[in-house]
């Protein structure tokens, strides 16, 4: 079964279309415009928004043993090492395959049903990397069924989630399976606020956004002020693209401060301030991170800045109450 096969079966989760690159068929969670935008930025960022963050296949079937086959593309470097593949297997986490960089030829990654009755099968593919999809053996796999409901997440690293080695365990996953919605993840790492980033017309109709931009615009802004005049354009094409989305801003003061330069310190609480000063005459819901996750070293990688997988669930699990109440 070939790319092309899988994505007209509809089994692809987080997904919107699909690109070429080096004749073969990769799964795209951006607008055709937006990857032109990414890919005139950098190398690193047309890695990034070419990499298939979010994006899942799901089926039933009862081939006893399935593969998929994948060829990394590693023109333009290597994003990140510990990027992997996971599989459920009737909401049970089966299995896990990580990615090696130094693989310059096909790989195949093989699962054996732990069931005689038909499973249903999800696969997840890596946050952090860009892979050439060759072959599917998936036997008579049958789709299952798109959730009603839409969910956007705009963001950067932290909403890309590349640094957790299982991608499944990325905060996402189960914000978008406990409000029942399929979603597109948009997280590009190191991006900020800019809305050329964003589609010149809508592309889609998402019941919820969230928007988690903030701390990299605090490094790579000379100041508040500028910072601030990008978030308020970037907001407004926003709500204007989508106007029935029910929006959330989550701000970017959730870093343990060990994590952080003084500079930026200094700068968070007034930016954050800006942030809800642009949001609420919007009437997008303005959420402070700092509730939704414990300034614990052991919620984060060694950095201090990227969830964990436990961070990543904590994170989500205070979120969607917020979401709630």
């Amino acid at each position: 079964m070939s790319a092309e096969e899988v994505y007209s079966l509809q089994l692809l989760h987080g997904c919107c279309g699909t690109y070429e690159l080096n004749g073969y068929t990769g799964f795209s969670r951006f607008t055709p415009g937006q990857l032109a935008y990414y890919g005139e930025r950098s190398d690193t960022d047309f890695l990034r928004s070419h990499c298939w963050a979010g994006i899942y296949l799901e089926c039933v079937t009862d081939e006893p043993e399935i593969s998929f086959t994948y060829r990394l593309y590693l023109e333009k470097g290597f994003y990140v090492m510990n990027s992997g593949i996971d599989l459920w297997e009737n909401g049970v986490f089966a299995a896990h395959w990580s990615v090696d960089p130094a693989e310059t030829g096909d790989v195949t990654v093989t699962y054996r049903r732990k069931r005689r009755e038909p499973s249903v099968i999800r696969l997840v593919f890596p946050n952090g990397c860009v892979l050439l999809p060759l072959e599917f053996r998936l036997g008579d796999a049958r789709p299952t069924a798109k959730r009603e409901r839409t969910i956007l997440f705009y963001g950067d690293s932290i909403t890309q989630s590349a640094y957790i080695p299982n991608p499944s365990l990325s905060w996402y996953h189960p914000v978008a399976d406990h409000l029942g919605a399929e979603y597109l993840n948009r997280g590009i790492g190191s991006m900020i606020f800019d809305d050329a980033s964003l589609p010149e017309e809508s592309d889609c109709r998402p019941d919820w956004i969230f928007i988690e931009y903030g701390a990299n615009d605090l490094g790579k802004t000379p100041d508040n002020d500028t910072a601030l005049a990008s978030a308020d354009a970037w907001m407004k094409k926003l709500c204007r693209l989508y106007p029935d989305a029910e929006k959330y801003i989550l701000l970017p003061d959730f870093f343990p401060e060990e994590g952080e330069s003084e500079a930026i310190l200094r700068r968070r609480d007034p930016y954050c301030e800006g942030l809800t000063a642009i949001g609420n005459p919007l009437g997008v819901n303005v959420l402070s991170g700092r509730p939704l996750i414990p300034a614990l070293p052991s919620m984060y990688c060694a950095d201090l800045v990227h969830f964990n997988e436990a961070g990543s669930a904590v994170f989500a699990g205070n979120l969607l109450y917020a979401v709630r109440n």
